[in-house]
């Protein structure tokens, strides 16, 4: 029998050389207050104030002295306790040394083409998501909401209706309910309408920038490796070996990265809506603790 999933989505984004990232945490809509509870609680029992703003590139201090510090490290912890039984978390870098952007339109198009990547692969991440973690011939998936981090959009930038339109577009059992994607505040005392989404945000924020870290290593800021380490054993397990079918982690966390190889234009306009399986990849090195014992570590090319 045939059942169907309430989902809400929750997104957020980080660039570093060379890499787009966009991180998903899914949850059931049913079990989303009791998940958003346990990530309140975790800043109020590390003693920060509920209204403020976990910005992962923001913890430069140890736990010891932030108060931000111990509850992004506190999520991190709530993260792997709860994976199996309260969310999906997928982590989808493009890799944009391997992208033709003429594909995405000339230079001359200017943001419109930047416009066109973050959208285009924004929804892909989406769907391929719903897609590896859900069974397709038994599960049909509804996402109630996709919630985003507020900022300012021009306008000819279709990112609020893009991944909608195009995930409901396609021949599948994914469909989204809300043809427009929810920005909240990174802020939550400056969103009144759904501050518990804000709270959601942060965390997706917390969860990308620490696997970012683990991968890429691009900053020594104590806060920030600090939480990098509490999601390393997770994070270099689904690197080695993401379809361990024993895992506890398995249809429950994954990595994936994209292309594989430098694309042309010509091949990503044949391959349509999802290129071949054999252009994503997720064996990469974590690049953490490699600073201190690899000479000319910053020049390497990753």
């Amino acid at each position: 029998m045939r059942r169907t999933l309430e989902l809400l989505a929750f997104h957020d984004e980080r660039k570093v050389r060379n890499w787009l990232y966009h991180g998903f945490v899914l949850c059931e809509a049913d079990g989303f207050p009791q998940l958003n509870d346990q990530i309140v609680n975790a800043k109020y029992e590390c003693g920060c104030d509920v209204d403020k703003r976990i910005h992962f590139s923001g913890l430069t201090s140890r736990g010891t002295g932030s108060s931000r510090t111990r509850t992004a490290v506190a999520w991190a912890q709530l993260f792997t306790a709860c994976l199996q039984t309260s969310m999906w978390f997928f982590f989808f870098g493009i890799n944009l040394h391997n992208v033709d952007y003429e594909f995405f339109g000339p230079s001359s198009a200017g943001h419109a083409r930047d416009f066109r990547i973050y959208n285009r692969f924004f929804e892909i991440g989406l769907f391929g998501a719903c897609r590896f973690f859900f069974d397709s011939e038994r599960e049909d998936v509804e996402i109630v909401h996709i919630v985003s981090e507020r900022r300012d959009l021009e306008k000819d930038n279709p990112f609020l209706v893009h991944a909608p339109y195009m995930i409901n577009r396609r021949a599948s059992n994914v469909r989204v309910r809300g043809k427009r994607v929810v920005l909240a505040a990174s802020d939550p005392c400056r969103e009144a309408a759904r501050p518990a989404y804000s709270h959601m945000v942060n965390f997706v924020d917390v969860l990308i920038g620490s696997f970012s870290e683990v991968i890429d290593y691009t900053t020594t800021k104590h806060g920030c490796t600090e939480v990098a380490e509490k999601v390393f054993p997770v994070c270099t397990r689904l690197l080695q070996n993401p379809y361990n079918t024993s895992s506890r982690y398995y249809k429950r966390c994954a990595v994936s990265f994209f292309p594989k190889r430098l694309i042309s234009k010509s091949a990503l306009m044949k391959y349509g809506v999802r290129p071949p399986e054999d252009m994503f990849y997720w064996n990469r090195a974590a690049r953490l603790y490699q600073r201190e014992c690899l000479p000319g570590f910053d020049a390497l090319v990753y």
